[in-house]
């Protein structure tokens, strides 16, 4: 494997709002390639701009390109070295992560909340796996309005579940299957400490 400049990295992200929105659509579409008037309509920037954060993004290999008749397309590469800090990132300002966060003070009391499943996997929706876990005392009423309208975001149904502080504590001692999984499953941690969450 290459060398990679992780300095150089850096330096080219989280630099202009150009950037953000690139960065945020290939978070959020990953498995579609794109072209850049394509983008340009999408993130409805100038072209010159979108054009000049594409080249960087490719020159840290975010991005990788393929040639389908005479345009060039764009499209996440999923081994890329921080892909997982970002989507915690995006994850966490955007999508249903972010509206969570922005709406923690409407939602009860949480102990833990935290993304998994298809939605933080590159995945296919998928109506066995959950995607959203809440623990704690959650006002059922306030948190189906924001899945409502991430589902209309999202253009997906999100699968998700709620406990009780006891309820996952007994689960957790009684080595439930679906906790366990949980436990060892790649997960973005919205709210509670992670260490306490898995001990």
């Amino acid at each position: 494997m290459a060398s990679v400049n992780l300095t150089k990295n850096l330096d080219h992200l989280f630099i202009s709002k150009v950037r953000i929105k690139v960065i945020k659509y290939f978070i959020f579409s990953p498995d579609i390639p794109i072209h850049l008037r394509g983008l340009v309509r999408e993130i409805q920037e100038e072209s010159n701009a979108v054009r000049r954060e594409l080249t960087r993004l490719c020159d840290i290999d975010f991005i990788r390109t393929e040639v389908r008749g005479n345009r060039r397309y764009f499209v996440l590469n999923r081994d890329y070295v921080f892909i997982n800090e970002l989507l915690s990132i995006f994850h966490k300002s955007f999508g249903l992560g972010g509206l969570i966060l922005k709406n923690l003070h409407n939602l009860g009391e949480i102990d833990y909340a935290l993304l998994t499943g298809s939605i933080i996997n590159f995945l296919p929706p998928n109506p066995n796996l959950i995607d959203l876990v809440l623990i704690g005392q959650i006002d059922v009423s306030a948190l189906s309005e924001i899945i409502t309208e991430s589902e209309k975001r999202l253009g997906r149904e999100i699968n998700y579940t709620i406990m009780k502080p006891s309820e996952f504590i007994l689960k957790k001692k009684r080595r439930d299957s679906f906790i366990m999984n949980l436990l060892t499953a790649n997960k973005i941690m919205l709210k509670g400490d992670i260490t306490e969450f898995a001990s």
